[in-house]
């Protein structure tokens, strides 16, 4: 998302999280979209694009990593395994940073049937619990 304060783009991911959630059985992507949609969004990162890039893909995808947003690099990923989850879809990822180098391994949440939206866990669990739970510090 473009443009608004942070306070508005996370009330906004709010509202959007919330209405997949409450909306009707099978509006939740399928275990083989999640993980086309959780791939796209991966292959984006390594290959330097940001975020925003990926709305206007076919499917559009909204990708919510703030790693990514903060500018890390990605060398290398891999999705290791499809969590279970009785709404959403959940993916564990090795993931492999450049300087500083790191690996670590990642739990991603997928949602959406026609718009996926993908989240880095901890990212979707910030935006559920804005009020006890502040962004992360920017990186230096």
């Amino acid at each position: 998302m473009r443009g608004g304060t942070p306070f508005r783009r996370a009330l906004a991911l709010v509202a959007l999280a919330a209405g997949l959630a409450c909306s009707e059985p099978g509006v939740n992507p399928t275990a083989s979209d999640a993980r086309a949609a959780l791939e796209a969004t991966l292959s984006a990162w390594k290959a330097g694009k940001m975020p925003a890039d990926l709305a206007s893909s076919i499917p559009p995808v909204h990708a919510t990593d703030s790693e990514w947003a903060n500018g890390r690099k990605l060398v290398e990923y891999q999705i290791l395994r499809e969590e279970p989850s009785e709404s959403d879809k959940r993916f564990v990822v090795k993931l492999v940073h450049a300087a500083p180098a790191k690996d670590e391994e990642v739990a991603y949440i997928v949602l959406g049937a026609e718009t996926k939206s993908v989240f880095r866990a901890e990212d979707y669990d910030r935006t559920m619990n804005m009020d006890n739970n502040p962004a992360p510090k920017k990186r230096r």
